[in-house]
C-alpha cells in the first residue's frame, strides 16, 4: 500500500518576546508635562535602580544627581529616602517626608507606575527665606506707614503751635519792654527771669521748626559747631527740670574747643531729650543724691558725649525696645523720642547706644566725626 509522502509542515518563526518598555523609553509627552510644573522632580526606576529622568529644576538643585544615578547614591545623598522605602511598600497615595542631614528638603514621593516612583523636593531653607523676605517687607510697609503718620502729625503741630509760641514771645518782650518804662530799671532777678522764659520760648520753636522741616527733607545744615558750648547751654535750658528734681548737674568739658559739623538745634535737641530722659529715670526711683553728668571726651577724629545719670536704670525688656519707634516704658510717652534723636544722630554720620552703670543708671553715648583743622603749610 502506497503512502502519499505529506511534505512536512513549516513552523512559524517564534517571535521574540516584547520587551517591557525601560524606563528610558518613558514618553517624551510625560517628560515634557513634568517639566512645565516648573518643580524639582526625578523619576525612579525601582527595578533598575537607578535615576530615570530629572527636571530641569531639579539638576538646579542637585546637579550631580542627574539621570543614570543609581538609587544607592541618591539615598546618600538625601538620607531619609532609603527608610521611606520610596514607593516600595504598595502606597497608591503620596508621601510627605523630609530628606538630608538637617531635614532641609521636603520632600513627596507618588507612585508613577508598577516600577517606578515620581520624587519631588523642596529647598526648605529657601521657603524660610522668602517667608521671612514677606515678613520683613510687610513690617518695613508698616513702619513707612508710621513714620509717614509721625510726619504728618508733626507738620500739624508745628503748624498749630507755631502761632501760640510766636505770641508767648511777643507777650513777653512786651512785658518786658512796658516794666522797664514803667520803673525805669528791671530787678536783676526779673530780668534775668524774662531773659530765660524768653529763651525757652525761643528754643521751642526752633526745635518745632526743625522737627517740620525734618519731615520734608532730613538733611541737616550744616556748619561748625563747638560741643562743649553746645553742651553748656543745652544745660542751661534745664537749670529749672535739675531743680526741681533735686540733682546736681556736673559738667566734665574740656577747656578747648571741640568742633564737630552738623546741624545746631538738631544735636542740641538730641542733647535735651536725653538729659529729660536722665531727669526721668531719677524721679522714677529717686537715689539718695540724684545726679546727671554731661561728659565730652576727644579723641583722634572722634567726638563722643556721655550723658550718665544714677536713676532707676534700664531692665532687659526696656533695653531690648530702646530705640523702637512708639515703643515707650512712660505712661504717657509716645516712644519716637530717641527714635528721633537716633535718626539725628545718623544724619551726622555719628552713633547713638546707651551702657548700664556699673553701681545705678544708665549712660548714653553720641558718637559724632570730630572737626579738625587742617594744619597751615607755610609757603616756601
Amino acid at each position: 500500500m502506497l503512502r502519499t509522502a505529506t511534505a512536512p509542515q513549516r513552523r512559524a518563526p517564534e517571535q521574540p518576546p516584547r520587551a517591557t518598555p525601560r524606563m528610558n523609553e518613558t514618553p517624551p509627552e510625560v517628560c515634557a508635562a513634568l517639566a512645565q510644573l516648573g518643580d524639582a522632580v526625578t523619576l525612579i526606576d525601582l527595578r533598575a535602580r537607578r535615576v530615570q529622568w530629572t527636571s530641569a529644576a531639579w539638576l538646579a538643585l542637585l546637579p550631580d544627581l542627574g539621570a543614570g544615578t543609581e538609587l544607592a547614591a541618591l539615598e546618600r545623598a538625601l538620607p531619609g529616602l532609603q527608610a521611606a522605602r520610596c514607593g516600595e511598600t504598595g502606597e497608591t497615595v503620596p508621601r510627605r517626608l523630609y530628606l538630608g542631614e538637617n531635614q532641609q528638603w521636603d520632600a513627596q514621593v507618588a507612585p508613577f507606575d508598577m516600577n517606578s516612583v515620581l520624587l519631588r523636593i523642596a529647598d526648605r531653607r529657601e521657603q524660610t527665606r522668602a517667608l521671612q523676605r514677606q515678613l520683613d517687607d510687610r513690617e518695613q510697609l508698616l513702619f513707612t506707614s508710621r513714620v509717614i503718620s509721625v510726619g504728618e502729625m508733626a507738620t500739624t503741630l508745628a503748624h498749630e503751635l507755631n502761632q501760640p509760641i510766636g505770641a508767648a514771645a511777643n507777650l513777653l518782650r512786651g512785658l518786658r519792654s512796658r516794666l522797664t518804662r514803667r520803673t525805669g530799671v528791671l530787678d536783676t532777678n526779673e530780668s534775668g527771669a524774662l531773659d530765660r522764659a524768653i529763651e525757652q520760648v525761643m528754643f521751642a520753636a526752633r526745635v518745632i521748626t526743625r522737627i517740620r522741616e525734618f519731615t520734608h527733607s532730613h538733611q541737616p545744615r550744616h556748619k561748625k559747631v563747638d560741643l562743649s558750648a553746645l553742651l553748656r547751654s543745652s544745660a542751661s535750658l534745664l537749670d529749672w527740670d535739675l531743680r526741681r528734681t533735686g540733682a546736681r548737674l556736673t559738667l566734665e568739658l574740656p577747656q578747648e574747643e571741640v568742633h564737630v559739623r552738623g546741624d545746631e538745634v538738631m544735636l542740641q535737641q538730641v542733647i535735651v531729650n536725653l538729659m529729660r530722659n536722665a531727669l526721668d529715670a531719677l524721679r522714677s526711683d529717686p537715689p539718695e543724691q540724684p545726679q546727671v553728668t554731661l561728659r565730652l571726651a576727644s579723641r583722634q577724629g572722634e567726638a563722643e558725649v556721655k550723658v550718665c545719670d544714677n536713676g532707676c536704670g534700664l531692665g532687659d525688656d526696656a533695653a531690648a525696645k530702646l530705640f523702637v519707634p512708639f515703643a515707650s516704658t512712660k505712661p504717657s510717652g509716645m516712644g519716637i523720642g530717641l527714635s528721633i534723636c537716633r535718626s539725628f544722630v545718623e544724619l551726622h554720620q555719628g552713633r547713638l547706644w546707651f551702657s548700664r552703670n556699673a553701681d545705678r543708671g544708665a549712660t548714653f553715648h553720641v558718637s559724632l566725626p570730630r572737626l579738625i583743622a587742617k594744619p597751615e603749610t607755610s609757603a616756601t
